[in-house]
């Protein structure tokens, strides 16, 4: 693991953000200008996370629908085990409760995006290969 490979994915993990954020927002809210967002905590996360989360997935799960379908699970885990403790310092980094009960767990995580992080999972796998 090089120093440019988590500076690599905590960029694209920033850019993707901004990108859903700004696409979300056009389609929910109409916001024609594109503006995205994200916070500079996620860097650490999405630079680590994708560098070796993936990586650890990959060699736990070897059948490759069983781990698409497993990557919200482990998205997940990490937004509970680093969201929820920030809670306590105020610190929200970010927050799901827009949706309505039921669809997201004290807007620490989200089960309405189940589907973006398969789609996620199955993006970042199919840019490590091309980058091998």
């Amino acid at each position: 693991m090089h120093i440019s490979e988590v500076l690599f994915w905590g960029l694209f993990g920033f850019s993707v953000e901004i990108a859903f954020t700004a696409i979300f927002d056009l389609i929910t809210k109409k916001e024609l200008n594109l503006i995205g967002y994200t916070s500079l905590w996620m860097f650490p996360i999405y630079g680590f996370g994708l560098s070796y989360g993936f990586d650890l997935a990959e060699s736990i799960i070897t059948n490759d629908i069983v781990r698409y379908l497993s990557y919200p699970i482990w998205v997940w885990l990490i937004e509970i085990i680093v969201g929820y403790p920030l809670l306590k310092f105020g610190i929200r980094i970010w927050n799901y409760s827009y949706l309505s009960k039921g669809k997201h767990w004290k807007g620490v995580i989200s089960f309405v995006h189940f589907p973006a992080w398969v789609f996620l999972g199955i993006l970042v796998e199919y840019i490590k290969e091309i980058m091998i």
